[in-house]
């Protein structure tokens, strides 16, 4: 029977936790895994963001909660002309309900009448993230947060972060409202853009080409070629596990399918879910090893097999 280098690696990692014979770091955390591979840390879904709660966050969800609940008791049709209307009762201040089926299809954009009934599964920001996919998903699992960049007409027309909360009404089509996080720079180089698709690509063939046991160690070596700095190489399984993860050794054997960032966005999740589809570009707010400080960073993916992937990443500046 053949076995994968990742099922291997896996193999070696659930063997490492059981001879550890603990939960925690140990003197070793270059080495030391923390919990069995594939196990679901024991952490609560963020249903909401833990560490910027303030009165913007608290009336996005409101307002999309209430908009859950019309459209569940009015039903599509009422519910839709309702959201549509630009002077109706979902307006408030800046914020306004979109809506969108399942298959990407535009439902609710009171302010783009001319968009209503096309389809923008395929929609990509200008960093190259497809948010209204990313939407779908987040929807379907019972929804969440996602970013994305897009024009601020308060502030004149600039490009700017936007945090959406997006709610299923059922399993054909979702509501959702967003902030603009202003203070947040999310605009990127696109020499650097493309050098980090390039650098991830690069990762890809190394693993290809060696194995996931010697790619993955070697992704974990911060003396080598593949742990420069904020230009490191991660890897994750499909089910959560983390491989690898240089200046944070204490995560690598830990499941983090749920783990989510300052925002509540659930980042390992559309992290995996790009590479499933084929590879793309993910926003993360994370820690930068080269400031020791969180930062947002614009991620690109790529699956290596049809078990794992390999990512990296680039910072703005706060």
């Amino acid at each position: 029977m053949k076995v994968s280098s990742l099922a291997v690696l896996l193999l070696l990692i659930a063997v490492s936790v059981a001879f550890s014979g603990c939960s925690g770091p140990s003197g070793n955390t270059q080495n030391s895994l923390m919990i069995t591979p594939g196990t679901p840390a024991t952490m609560p879904v963020t249903v909401a963001p833990a560490q910027t709660i303030d009165a913007r966050y608290a009336n996005l969800t409101r307002l999309v909660d209430r908009a859950e609940a019309y459209a569940k008791k009015n039903g599509t049709d009422a519910a839709l002309l309702e959201f549509n209307n630009p002077n109706g009762t979902f307006i408030e201040g800046d914020l306004y309900m979109f809506a969108y089926g399942m298959d990407g299809t535009t439902l609710a954009w009171p302010y783009r009448p001319d968009q209503l009934g096309t389809n923008r599964v395929g929609a990509a920001d200008v960093n190259g993230v497809n948010h209204i996919r990313r939407m779908i998903e987040v929807a379907g699992d019972g929804g969440g947060w996602v970013y994305y960049v897009t024009k601020n007409p308060a502030d004149n027309n600039r490009d700017e972060l936007k945090l959406a909360y997006v709610r299923p009404v059922d399993n054909t089509w979702f509501v959702g409202s967003g902030i603009y996080l202003s203070e947040v720079p999310a605009l990127f180089n696109t020499t650097e853009r493309d050098q980090l698709v390039e650098r991830v690509k690069q990762a890809r063939q190394y693993a290809q080409a060696n194995g996931a046991v010697k790619a993955v160690r070697d992704f974990n070596d911060r003396n080598g070629t593949f742990a420069n700095g904020s230009r490191y190489i991660f890897a994750y399984a499909y089910n959560g596990t983390t491989l690898a993860m240089p200046f944070q050794p204490e995560t690598i054997g830990t499941n983090r399918m749920n783990f989510t960032d300052t925002h509540g966005v659930k980042i390992t999740a559309w992290e995996i879910a790009a590479a499933k589809s084929g590879g793309g570009f993910v926003y993360v707010d994370y820690y930068n090893p080269d400031t020791g400080k969180p930062g947002m960073k614009l991620c690109y993916v790529t699956p290596v097999d049809n078990t794992w992937l390999v990512g990296s990443g680039i910072y703005t500046d706060r």
